[in-house]
């Protein structure tokens, strides 16, 4: 039994010099479920897909003045679906038929093809999403660094972050970027993360939503290890995060809690870019809502966004 879904044999086929009436061999039969005896063209195109029949109609006007028949069209198969065939054709001397030639089924052709294109169009945004985020980062981390020291060690700390997060996003596909491997690369490139405890479901995350919280976490952790948790001894960290509801209403929230035991953490005075980003940039590109708390003994975060509202 011929498998409708899988790739079929060719089909010869034949048409008269007006191309008004047609002939097809009993592939066509066992791929349509038609006969394909000798019978008018327009019953045959009955089961060609609405949207290509006047590419048959233009390419045997080409054919006319060409001398060949070449086109792409898609077929409805005996379960309903469409399949891609090939046809071509050249003249015959023959005293019935004035056309010979095959249909090929072109099926995987035009998926792979299909796919290609889908993968060319995001990676293009991709790119340009990725030079505007860089842009950003360049013009922001000037605008908050007094010295190019300075400005070297923000930027070239961002900037490997968010590398990094490109590296997961181009591994996993649409399979998402896992939020705990996005989490413990930003502690190992810290070398803080012995000093790190984390738990929570896995979360697949969608690209912007890992371009976005993979910069967050990096501004996290730079501030601990400067300012916070990782720049004593006694410092900890606990970062929990979860994912409630059903979709496409669930709701994303990560809880960031660094620990001191003699207290000692002091709220920033001015507004860095660090800061902006955990409470604008979150905000305005993935609608989070953020709150942080610089208490005495350490600092607290907590983001929580719609997760498929992407």
């Amino acid at each position: 039994m011929l498998d409708p879904s899988g790739p079929h044999r060719p089909i010869g086929w034949r048409t008269t010099a007006a191309g008004d009436s047609i002939a097809l061999s009993p592939e066509w039969t066992l791929l349509t479920g038609l006969s394909g005896a000798q019978a008018p063209a327009a019953d045959q195109l009955d089961r060609v897909h609405p949207d290509d029949r006047d590419a048959i109609a233009q390419a045997w006007e080409r054919a006319q003045a060409m001398g060949m028949f070449d086109v792409d069209v898609r077929v409805r198969v005996t379960d309903g679906g469409y399949r891609w065939f090939r046809a071509q054709a050249l003249p015959v001397a023959d005293a019935q038929w004035r056309w010979a030639g095959t249909a090929i089924d072109v099926s995987d052709l035009h998926h792979r093809l299909k796919g290609e294109t889908r993968l060319r169009a995001t990676l293009h945004h991709r790119i340009r999403n990725a030079l505007a985020v860089i842009r950003s980062l360049a013009r922001r981390s000037a605008e908050n660094s007094e010295t190019v020291d300075e400005y070297r060690r923000h930027f070239d700390g961002r900037f490997a972050a968010f590398a990094r997060t490109q590296s997961h996003i181009m591994r996993t596909g649409d399979g998402g970027v896992d939020l705990e491997a996005l989490l413990v690369d930003e502690l190992l490139a810290n070398q803080v993360g012995a000093r790190a405890h984390y738990s929570g479901p896995e979360v697949r995350l969608p690209p912007r939503l890992a371009d976005q919280l993979g910069l967050a976490l990096h501004e996290l952790t730079d501030n601990a290890v400067q300012y916070g948790a990782f720049s004593r001894d006694d410092g900890r960290l606990e970062v929990r995060w979860s994912l409630t509801g059903e979709s496409p209403d669930r709701i994303f929230r990560l809880d960031w809690h660094e620990a001191l035991r003699d207290g000692g953490i002091v709220a920033p005075q001015t507004e860095g870019l660090g800061l902006e980003l955990l409470t604008r940039s979150l905000h305005y590109e993935v609608d989070a809502e953020v709150v942080l708390d610089f208490a005495d003994r350490g600092l607290m975060c907590s983001i929580t966004l719609p997760f498929d509202r992407r």
